[in-house]
Order: structure tokens, then C-alpha cells, then sequence
């Protein structure tokens, strides 16, 4: 059986007059993020025991200790992202371009004064010191669905929710998504006790996610070379998120019950952000001049975040219903600040070279998303805490993650490809459809103390969006193919 990610509109939703909401799927995005890295090493893909480039600032610091001269460079990007979508058999294209700086660095290379006579390659080299700013995720991307839906409606999912959280109308907390669909005249109450939908099926529903942001991490590194032979290093990141995400789900059918057609907008919006710390510490050893081998222990960081997430519920009849065509709820707003850990990254890589002529490169990373773990911040909600505790243990695992990579120089243009596969988080879903692939190559130039590389990188994952889930499990699904196009262009110089 082909499974995918299972993503749903109603996951964040007032269902008890209190915010509740999934925070495990938060922390898994804010999780999953690369080593940001130039453009030579975003087309290379492999690095950790590479070195000698100023994705090292912002990856293995010990590549730092590869470097016999002062660098720095500057990376923009332009990205497109591309969702294909079928939802009831119809077929949707979203579309997003952004661009952005994708990385900058500076290296300070510091050479060890020896006395006059003594081996230049023997103790300690060199220290150099590092400074960079990386953009570890982006999220910019636009989703879009639409199709006639000959099952069920929305308001199913409204009625449900009502039946299993409440009572009589008169137990319906005002705000909440219920309360609603209840005085949308979307959902009606019957004497058995039972909220029922009064809209019919054939509706067509529509539903579009914009989202918007970034994550990413300002780094200070050193590395030191003992030898030539042995590199080691550490570094400290500041770490940031930015995200936000607008969704508009729009039905468009007839209402049994009041005899009219309607439209009912449900319009959510998702605001996030933190800031965090965390530290790298990594080793670069050469056993022959041929070959490199790198480890790399990236600490888990801990953010502190901040989130709003909001909602409101309109609809409007084509006839009077009681009185009125148009019914408009306020937005409902729920804060909530809270304290997250991520997972620690454990990275081995090793890299084999052709003298001057270029290398091969493979590194594999060890992720445990199962240790994803919420803490609450000053007032905060234990129970929520818990209970999103319990879903990371419930659904997330252990993960590997691997790439491999080449560069070939030819006088003085590199040629350079890579390939890249992130592993599945999910417990209960082990299929490989929910890999992440990426696919790279790029080309660089030098002349004299001046470089520019340029890559390109194809990154694509399939994933399912429910805007709704009943009780029974049932919902319409959207299949989404999602694909993301980057570019990036580094321009450096020694000095």
C-alpha cells in the first residue's frame, strides 16, 4: 500500500472552548532542517568529511582547519515551489517563487608562529575563526485544491464535533468552531440528542494554503589543524523560526434544511516564532592523504516559541435564512507560548580524493525524532504539553539519513553532482513514498582569489492533505505531488 503524510486543515481547532491544537507536526517541521552550506556543497550534497569550504561555519566546524587563508563568500537563492494536486478528481497546480540570502561567511585563518626551524607541519598549524549565517528551511509554498465532493460536507465533520464535545445549543461555547457552524445555520440539533449537518452533498469545496518563512541559524566557529592530519572543531548557532501559515477553505452548495444555497468561508492563520541555541562539535581525520573521514554531534536545540493561531467561520445564503443572508463570526484568537527541544544529529561522512582533481563524498546523518520533547513555558498549558508529548512518542522514530556526492575539476571550472535522501520520521508509516529525494549538480569557476559557483537543486516529497477527517476515518483527500526548484549562486573571494 502506497502511504503518504496524512496533513489536515481541522488539526488546530476549539473544540472545548480552549485552544487545542497539534503542536507534534510543528515540532517535526521545525525539526527537520539541513546543514545550510554554499552553493558548492548545496550541488555536492556530502560534507562532513570534506572541509576546506565555508559550509563548514554552519555544518562540521573542523572544516574550518582545512583553510590556509582568509574567505569569505555570499549566497543568494531564488526557489520555486510547485504542488500538483488531484482532490475529487480534479487536478490543481500551486505555485510559489521566492528568493532570499541563502548563505554568507567569513573565515579568519590565524597560522601558528613557530620558531625559526622548526617543522612548519608539526603540532599545531593553524586557528581559524568563523562567522556565518545560514537558512536551514524555507517555507514558502502556495497549495491549492478544488473539486465536487458527492459524499459529504464539511458540516459532517461540524456535527460530529458538536455530538462528541457537547450537549444541547445551549452548551455550545460562544467562539468556538461548533458554536460556529451552529449559528451558521450549518448544523442542526435533533431530539435524540444529535447535531446533524443540513447541507447536502455535491458541494464543491476549494481549499488554498499559503505559507510563508524561514528558519535559520547565525554561527560562530573554530577550527584548528594538528598536523595536517587531524582537524577538529566547534561552533555555537542562534537559531530562528519564522512561520506563518494562511488557509481558506470555501464549500459551496445547498442547505436542506433552510431551502437556500450557501457559501461558507473557514479561514484559519498560523503565526510562529522562536529563537534557540544550540552547539556542533566535529572531527576531520586523515589516515592517508587520500582519504577524510568526518564525524559530526549537532546538539539538539532549544527554542522558545511563541504561537497565534486564529480562526473564523462565515457563511452566505442565496435566500433569507431567519432573517438575514450573511452570518459573520468574529475571529477567534488562541495564544500559546511554549518550549521546545529538538532531536541531536549524529553525522559520519568521509570523503576520498584524486589529488587536485577532485573527490568523492558520502555522508549519512542519525536523527530520533521520538525525542522531540515540549516543555511549558511560564503559565503554560501542562495538559497540551502532555498531551503532544504523547503523540511524538505515539507516531515519530528514529531516522537515517544519507547523500552522496562528487566534484571533477577541470583547469579551473569544477563540475560537481550530488543526490540526497531524507528518511521517514513516522512510526506507523513506513513506506518510502515518505522520503524526501534531492537531486543536484552545478558547476564553479576560479581565478586567482576569486571563485563563483552555481548549483541547482531539485527537491520533491509526496504528501496528503485531509481538509477534514470524520469519525470513521473517511474524508476527502488531496494527493500532492510537491516539488521544490533552487538555485543558488555563491560569489567568494581569499585574502
Amino acid at each position: 500500500m502506497n502511504f503518504r503524510i496524512l496533513l489536515s486543515m481541522a488539526a488546530i481547532v476549539a473544540a472545548t472552548g480552549q485552544a487545542y491544537a497539534q503542536y507534534s507536526g510543528d515540532a517535526l517541521r521545525f525539526s527537520q532542517t539541513p546543514f545550510g552550506s554554499t552553493a558548492r556543497f548545496k550541488a555536492i550534497g556530502a560534507q562532513t568529511g570534506v572541509g576546506g569550504d565555508l559550509s563548514s561555519v554552519g555544518a562540521n566546524p573542523a572544516g574550518l582547519g582545512l583553510f590556509t587563508r582568509s574567505e569569505f563568500s555570499l549566497t543568494p537563492e531564488f526557489n520555486s515551489f510547485t504542488a500538483d494536486a488531484q482532490y475529487l478528481g480534479q487536478r490543481n497546480l500551486g505555485r510559489k517563487d521566492q528568493m532570499g540570502l541563502a548563505h554568507a561567511a567569513v573565515v579568519f585563518n590565524s597560522t601558528v608562529t613557530k620558531p625559526k626551524g622548526a617543522q612548519l607541519d608539526k603540532g599545531w598549524i593553524s586557528f581559524n575563526f568563523g562567522l556565518g549565517y545560514n537558512r536551514t528551511k524555507g517555507y514558502g509554498n502556495n497549495v491549492t485544491f478544488s473539486g465536487t465532493n458527492g459524499v459529504n460536507s464539511v458540516a459532517d465533520y461540524y456535527s460530529e464535533l458538536a455530538t462528541d464535545n457537547y450537549g444541547a445549543p445551549s452548551t455550545l461555547p460562544v467562539g468556538t468552531l461548533e458554536r460556529m457552524a451552529y449559528d451558521n445555520y450549518l448544523i442542526g440539533y435533533d431530539a435524540a440528542g444529535y447535531y446533524f449537518p443540513e447541507t447536502d452533498v455535491n458541494n464543491v469545496q476549494t481549499n488554498t494554503t499559503d505559507r510563508t518563512g524561514s528558519q535559520s541559524e547565525v554561527n560562530f566557529a573554530f577550527g584548528a589543524n594538528y598536523e595536517n592530519k587531524l582537524y577538529i572543531g566547534a561552533s555555537i548557532g542562534l537559531a530562528s523560526i519564522n512561520y506563518n501559515s494562511y488557509t481558506e477553505y470555501i464549500e459551496d452548495g445547498y442547505n436542506v434544511t433552510e431551502g437556500s444555497d450557501y457559501v461558507l468561508n473557514f479561514n484559519q492563520r498560523q503565526l510562529t516564532r522562536g529563537s534557540g541555541i544550540n552547539a556542533k562539535v566535529g572531527a576531520i581525520f586523515r589516515p592517508t592523504a587520500n582519504v577524510r573521514l568526518g564525524a559530526t554531534f549537532q546538539s539538539p536545540t532549544w527554542y522558545t516559541i511563541e504561537d497565534t493561531y486564529a480562526e473564523n467561520l462565515d457563511t452566505r445564503y442565496s435566500k433569507s435564512v431567519n432573517g438575514a443572508t450573511q452570518y459573520l463570526n468574529d475571529e477567534e484568537v488562541y495564544d500559546f507560548r511554549y518550549k521546545l527541544r529538538t532531536p541531536m544529529k549524529l553525522s559520519g561522512g568521509i570523503g576520498y580524493f584524486f589529488g587536485n582533481q577532485g573527490f568523492l563524498s558520502a555522508d549519512v546523518d542519525f536523527v530520533d525524532y521520538s525525542t522531540i520533547n515540549f516543555l511549558p513555558s511560564q503559565n503554560g498549558d501542562n495538559a497540551l504539553i502532555n498531551d503532544n508529548n504523547r503523540d511524538i512518542l505515539d507516531n515519530y522514530k528514529s531516522t537515517v539519513n544519507y547523500r552522496v556526492g562528487a566534484e571533477y575539476k577541470i583547469e579551473n571550472i569544477m563540475l560537481r553532482g550530488g543526490y540526497g535522501v531524507q528518511g521517514n520520521p513516522y512510526k506507523n508509516l513506513s513506506d518510502t513514498d515518505l522520503n524526501t529525494s534531492t537531486y543536484s549538480g552545478g558547476l564553479g569557476y576560479r581565478i586567482r582569489n576569486y571563485y563563483v559557483d552555481l548549483t541547482y537543486q531539485n527537491v520533491g516529497f509526496n504528501s496528503d492533505v485531509k481538509p477534514y477527517t470524520l469519525n470513521n476515518g473517511t474524508g476527502p483527500i488531496a494527493s500532492l505531488k510537491n516539488t521544490r526548484h533552487n538555485v543558488f549562486l555563491t560569489v567568494g573571494t581569499r585574502f
